[in-house]
């Protein structure tokens, strides 16, 4: 275009030769200046964005890499970084922002290469950066920005229109250009679970993991005498993926046939012929010989303080006997039951049942 207005102004102006040689001039002159103006403005390189989270309307990180430029012919001074959002990465085309993008709370949460940028002005599709005007070298670069709400179109692109500028706003002649392209996306959604899990079985004997045949959770344990101890044993087994793990708790009564009652301990007590005494404890004992500690491979479990020593034996009602204080292996814990009579015990034939309840700590 500029060629051609050239031309016509040196028509029928001069003489042929003259017009020639005036022509050519002019001619080198449009390439000189058109060259030069192309050369201004050169292109970021290595653009890319990267968007945490993807999915539409979500209030994410995006990080935007690139490398400066430093091959132009003017300046390589940087002072400002323009990031306009629009639905097309064409510079020259009228900028529409994309639907239900918000950049307008974005904040600068890191940088790497050329650094020492801060957030300028936002609007809801522009973001501009800004520092002391600074030489820029050829090292990739990266900007991280928070806090920006993604578009609500999962259907087409959008771009960020990338320019830099000597000066500290974004004004005046822009130094490199540039644009990366993304897009919103509904993401595939994954989901499994793990249910609660509590293991817990109580018989004369269980195995180790629970699984299998249990024994009966009847025991005859003889004829009461003032100078003989009678006893019995059985075994629950316990386990949970409850974080807190589980407490067993017993409930019943003592020894009882009608009215006539065979004393509770209340308190650890040792094993005594001739005594009204009904007892248990979770541990091996040698007096009487009867029981055994806990078995298995899970090291977070306890048997409660007062029926953890061996030889003594207690029994009180809604009693904690054993827990475990996290996620927790089966074990299997074996009850030891004491049963003393005073020599004037009252005929009869004394029965209990006691209840073995296992609660997890989910």
């Amino acid at each position: 275009m500029l060629m051609q207005k050239l031309k016509r102004l040196s028509v029928g102006l001069l003489p042929h030769r003259l017009i020639v040689g005036q022509t050519l001039v002019l001619l080198v002159c449009a390439f000189i200046i058109f060259t030069a103006q192309a050369e201004a403005v050169i292109r970021f390189t290595n653009r890319s964005l990267f968007i945490y989270n993807p999915a539409p309307s979500a209030t994410t990180q995006y990080k935007v890499s690139l490398t400066y430029n430093n091959a132009g012919v003017y300046t390589t001074t940087v002072g400002s970084i323009d990031m306009l959002f629009c639905m097309d990465p064409i510079p020259t085309d009228p900028c529409q922002p994309p639907a239900g993008l918000n950049v307008s709370k974005a904040t600068l949460s890191s940088q790497t290469g050329e650094t020492g940028f801060s957030v300028l002005s936002t609007t809801a599709n522009q973001i501009i950066l800004t520092r002391s005007p600074s030489p820029v070298t050829e090292t990739p670069s990266t900007y991280t920005l928070s806090n920006i709400v993604n578009p609500t179109d999962t259907t087409h692109s959008f771009a960020i229109r990338l320019s830099d500028y000597p000066t500290t706003d974004a004004s005046g002649a822009l130094v490199d250009l540039g644009s990366v392209l993304s897009e919103s996306s509904q993401g595939v959604e994954i989901e499994t679970q793990v249910p609660g899990i509590l293991v817990f079985c109580v018989a004369q004997q269980v195995t180790a993991d629970c699984n299998g045949t249990q024994s009966s959770n009847y025991t005859n344990m003889g004829t009461l005498s003032p100078t003989k101890t009678l006893t019995a044993t059985s075994q629950m087994g316990a386990g949970t993926n409850a974080s807190n793990g589980y407490a067993i708790t017993v409930y019943g009564t003592t020894m009882e046939a009608g009215n006539n009652v065979i004393d509770a301990l209340a308190s650890p007590t040792p094993s005594a012929p001739g005594n009204s005494q009904f007892g248990i404890n979770l541990v091996a004992n040698t007096s009487p010989g009867i029981g055994a500690n806990p078995i298995g491979g899970a090291t977070n479990t306890s048997v409660a303080a007062n029926y953890d020593t061996p030889n003594e034996f207690m029994f009180h009602n809604g009693d904690e006997v054993a827990s475990a204080s996290a996620v927790s292996f089966v074990k299997r814990f074996t009850v030891s039951y004491i049963v003393n009579s005073p020599p004037n015990i009252r005929p009869g034939v004394y029965t209990t049942t006691l209840t073995f309840i296992c609660t997890g700590r989910f």
